[in-house]
């Protein structure tokens, strides 16, 4: 049987790192390494590359016929982004459809830090375009239009174009980017066109981001791929397919990974975590069923270098684990898969500090870095360092040209203190009680202790320091097919069952066109979940993986691509430049420069004469709070941030008010979004809202109102009436409170139903589509036939709609609803953001239960990871359970502990209609305990940043901390609990309040000067 070899490639900025895998010999064992080697990168990276495989090839004594592929992965495009190098970067215009007037407010380039959008701004244009969530056409798609564009582009010099349409990802009948893509062909010729939808997923703004670094950086791409492909060839691996590593684990044919960069641009964590279970011996599940070991861990990889060590965890798919729905790359977001991957400052180079007897104090985050070999004790130089420490103890034998002598205190000490260390690093990154298997793999590898708690089977392979380089040799080719399907009603098990199969084979079909061997193709990730707030849609994901074909069923890589040409030649003479200052003010970033210069923490509101005009910063504080008030529904309030902070960078004043200082006859109408927020992360922005509140003004025959209410604090509406103006009326201020002091599911769940029995008092209620279609309904049977009407117009109107409700009297409103929650979202958003920038004490979550009242009001109920998402969609609402593995916090369940300290296993089964309902732990085969329930609030926060997760964002392997807050007195009446408690829901659960509400303190009675 001839032999199966391939070549694995990791170019970094200082080494190029190369092996020789024989995938015939073992599929996951060192012995598979034939050959490796280790060599400095060249500046022009294709030298680099030759020598170091001609060398391999030399070792090895290998004929070239043998070798199936090389797979190479490389961090240069990355590093031109991050260096915002302006002579591997183009210039990108990007087409934005999006009739209406949708998504305006949301520019292109709109989150790129300045410094990047400086070298790559090509210009934005807006045209007709665009679809709704069941695919009908919001507009067509004009030619005279993109022909104007055309013209425009031309004269700007503008060769490389993004085309991004509302909705485009479920295009399959109008392919409305593909259409726009070929007439910008026909009129300017060799114009690099990329289409959103063949980048990123649903959220269109990060689908564009996406798509936008990919056009930037595809020419130079082109030019980096083509010099390796000329490089393999100089060597003989003339008819060799060559494969580039992607960011999940797998790998792409090179012919795509020159259209799609962005797919492979930041490879390096998960091919270290992938040749780190290879030299393991690890089996993912698929390879341990067909050896009958049932075995289900994770592995935990621990990438140790000079000054930092990175953790990731290996899932037992056998790839690594996916960081949250959104990544950023540059500092820009995008929704490109990433590994979750934990930085900490210890490596090799960690300086140690010690006191004046000798006892180790710290170790780290300062290093000597690659100055280790001159600087550190054991190479003659005067700075201690963790690998001292490690050499003194006898740990690193050969290590450094002189001894290192210690005291016997120092050596202990220093040991201790670095266990704690890894144990701590193994602690963050894992989701469950007790231990899991351990990889370790870079060069600092030799300051880790043999025994770890947490860790078991610490595994130290001989070929450590070349672990990307055989990740990237042993990765499989993968495809994904993420689409939505239209059903006639909630689908039936078969029809969900029908649907995911029929995208499987999608996703089957696809990876074996990119090289795949059909009969080694498996899923490794699926998904199939209603939509929220829509009858009729699923959403079906599907991943597979399948082992690369040989040589013969590939075809031959071509030499060249027209993106190159005279691409360095060009470039090289640019020095990059600026905006002009129209562009520069239309994007100037006030929340920018005062994280930059560090001015948070000084930072305090503008308050004058009892009004809080808001500033950037207020508003990114307040879309963080909202988020998490929201309870896991309302949507993601980012839009709506990015909306109201381009109204204040043009001119406009958003300002909040307390209620208290207004007339007790002012009218505040209660203003909010209808609909699924999934529609909100595509078509955020147009006149729904405004048209909303035209219609109640009308109705009432007002000129204008006072001041603006919202429906509910929760998620996006938090924000929404600050973008409830118009050019014939300005939006007015918005009082601090609201209506649920949260996020509630059903139109009828606010403060006001507790104090009117009949619904009719409650209404008129007025709906608008924002593009032409508007409704008020003035009397209704019941509550339920408010609802049900409002969410069926709501579907015809594109599942998203701009609703205001009878306006009420500040009067009312002092009596009825709840005060100063906008006080308290600012609160919690500024607590996370200072937190995150070293600012403060403990946790996020931490920082949110002081926040919120301290202990007597608030808790951490629940630290783990996502291990089951299940939900159905009934009369337009997403109903399911989230499952997750994890631990009680040791505050509320000590009686858990074992000798050892550890907390026994346990799981928290969080049931959610729209929001989360109740949360239910149980510990083995013991019955549940209830945590939490309604009205209290039960918020999923991102363990690592400590900002929320909502239920659409909900999936596999997130690691998150479930805190509860208690709510406010009004729900927690007798009244209350009847209109919003467990029993409205369903729910057996007995509601036992998590603590004492705490009324949250008015900003602008603090700030007020």
């Amino acid at each position: 049987m001839p032999r199966a070899l391939r070549i694995g490639i990791d170019v970094g900025g200082t080494n190029t790192d190369s092996v020789l895998l024989d995938t015939t010999t073992s599929a996951t064992s060192t012995a598979s390494i034939l050959a490796w080697n280790k060599k400095t990168t060249t500046p022009d990276i294709t030298s680099g590359i030759e020598q170091a495989t001609a060398e391999l090839l030399d070792t090895a004594s290998v004929d070239i016929d043998e070798i199936i592929c090389v797979t190479l992965g490389t961090t240069h495009l990355i590093n031109a982004l991050v260096e915002r190098d302006p002579r591997k970067l183009s210039r990108v215009g990007v087409i934005r459809l999006a009739s209406h007037g949708f998504t305006c407010k949301v520019p292109p380039f709109v989150e790129f830090p300045a410094a990047l959008r400086n070298v790559i701004y090509g210009g934005h244009h807006f045209i007709d375009g665009g679809l709704q969530i069941d695919g009908t056409e919001i507009g067509t798609v004009s030619h005279a239009q993109v022909q104007e564009v055309c013209k425009q582009l031309k004269e700007s010099g503008i060769g490389d174009v993004v085309v991004c349409g509302i909705h485009s990802p479920i295009d399959s009948i109008f392919h409305q980017e593909h259409k726009c893509k070929e007439i910008l062909l026909q009129e300017l010729g060799s114009v690099n066109v990329v289409c959103s939808a063949d980048i990123g997923e649903i959220g269109i703004l990060e689908r564009e981001n996406a798509a936008i670094l990919n056009a930037t950086i595809q020419r130079y791409a082109a030019v980096v791929f083509n010099q390796i492909q000329q490089g393999l060839q100089a060597i003989g691996l003339k008819d060799c397919p060559i494969l580039i590593s992607s960011n999940d684990g797998s790998m792409s044919p090179i012919a795509e990974a020159k259209l799609t960069p962005i797919k492979s641009i930041a490879s390096g964590p998960a091919n270290s975590t992938l040749g780190a279970s290879h030299l393991a011996a690890y089996k993912s599940t698929n390879e341990r069923s067909s050896s009958k070991d049932e075995s289900k861990e994770s592995m935990i990889v621990l990438d140790v270098g000079g000054t930092t060590t990175d953790a990731g965890v290996l899932m037992a798919t056998g790839y690594p684990r996916q960081a949250s729905a959104y990544s950023k790359i540059a500092q820009v977001q995008i929704n490109a898969p990433m590994p979750d991957v934990s930085s900490v400052g210890l490596g090799g180079g960690s300086i140690v500090k010690t006191t004046s007897g000798g006892v180790v104090m710290s170790i780290g985050p300062e290093s000597v870095g690659n100055r280790l070999t001159t600087e550190a004790v054991c190479f003659g130089g005067s700075v201690l360092t963790a690998t001292d420490i490690a050499v003194a103890a006898g740990l690193a034998p050969g290590v450094g040209t002189m001894p290192v002598a210690l005291d016997a205190v120092t050596i202990s000490s220093g040991r201790a203190l670095l266990a704690s260390k890894f144990e701590d690093i193994i602690n963050s990154v894992k989701t469950q009680a007790g231990s899991l298997p351990t990889a370790l793999v870079g060069g600092g590898t030799i300051i880790c202790p043999r025994e770890l708690d947490g860790g078991t089977n610490i595994v130290r392979s001989p070929f450590v320091s070349v672990a990307n380089a055989v990740g990237a040799a042993t990765a499989k080719i993968s495809a994904s097919v993420d689409t939505i399907y239209n059903t006639d009603s909630a689908a039936s098990p078969v029809e969900r069952h029908r649907l995911d199969e029929i995208t499987k084979e999608a996703a089957t079909e696809k990876c074996v066109r990119q090289g795949a061997r059909p009969e080694t193709v498996h899923t490794v990730e699926r998904s199939v979940s209603e939509m929220a707030y829509i009858s009729g849609k699923l959403r079906v994901m599907v991943r597979v993986v399948g082992e690369i074909g040989s040589k013969s069923e590939h075809e031959t890589p071509s030499s060249g691509s027209d993106l190159t040409a005279s691409f360095l030649e060009s470039k090289l003479s640019e020095n990059g430049q600026s905006l002009p200052q129209h562009v520069m003010q239309l994007y100037n970033d006030q929340a920018e420069r005062l994280i930059a210069g560090q001015n948070l923490l000084n930072y305090h509101p503008q308050v004058k004469s009892k009004v809080w005009n808001l500033t950037e910063v207020d508003i990114d504080w307040l879309s963080i709070g909202c988020y998490i008030l929201g309870c896991g529904g309302g949507g993601s309030p980012h839009l709506a941030s990015i909306e109201a902070k381009q109204l204040l960078r043009e001119g406009k004043t958003l300002s909040i008010i307390d209620a208290e200082d207004l007339p007790l006859s002012a009218l505040l109408p209660p203003i909010g979004k209808l609909g699924s927020p999934m529609v909100s992360v595509e078509r955020p922005g147009g006149r729904l809202r405004s048209d909303a509140l035209d219609i109640m003004r009308a109705h009432l025959g007002l000129d204008d109102f006072e001041a603006t209410l919202c429906f509910e604090v929760g998620g996006s509406n938090g924000l929404t009436p600050l973008l409830s103006g118009s050019e014939e009326h300005p939006v007015r201020p918005m009082v601090d409170g609201d209506l649920m002091g949260r996020a509630y599911p059903t139109w009828e769940m606010i403060t006001p139903s507790l104090y009117n029995n009949d619904v009719n008092n409650l209404l008129p209620v007025s709906l608008a589509s924002g593009t032409g279609t508007d409704m008020l309904l003035q009397k209704a049977q019941d509550t339920l036939a408010v609802d049900s009407v409002l969410r069926a117009c709501c579907v015809t109107m594109g599942c998203s709609a701009g609703v205001v409700s009878r306006p009420l009297t500040a009067e009312e409103f002092l009596k009825q609803g709840l005060l100063s929650t906008h006080s308290l979202s600012w609160r919690i958003g500024r607590a996370i953001t200072l937190g995150q920038r070293g600012f403060g004490e403990g946790t996020a979550a931490d920082a949110i239960v002081e926040q919120c009242g301290g202990a007597e009001s608030a808790a951490i109920i629940f630290e783990g990871k996502i291990i089951d998402v299940s939900n159905i969609l009934f009369r337009g609402h997403s109903i399911g359970q989230l499952l997750i593995e994890g631990h009680t916090a040791k505050s509320l369940e000590p009686e858990t502990e074992d000798s050892s300290g550890a907390t026994f296993n346990a799981h928290l089964r969080i049931s959610f209609k729209n929001e989360n309902l109740n949360a239910e732990v149980t510990k083995g085969h013991g019955s549940g305990k209830v945590l939490a329930t309604v009205p209290d609030l039960i918020a999923v926060l991102d363990a690592r940043s400590g900002l929320a997760i909502g239920v659409p964002e909900y999936r596999f392997g997130l690691r998150v901390t479930i805190i509860a807050i208690a709510a406010s007195p009004k729900w927690t009446s007798e009244r209350g609990l009847a209109l919003g408690g467990p029993s409205k829901f369903g729910l057996d659960s007995k509601y036992s309040p998590i603590g004492v509400h705490r009324l949250p303190q008015s900003v602008i009675r603090e700030y007020a000067r």
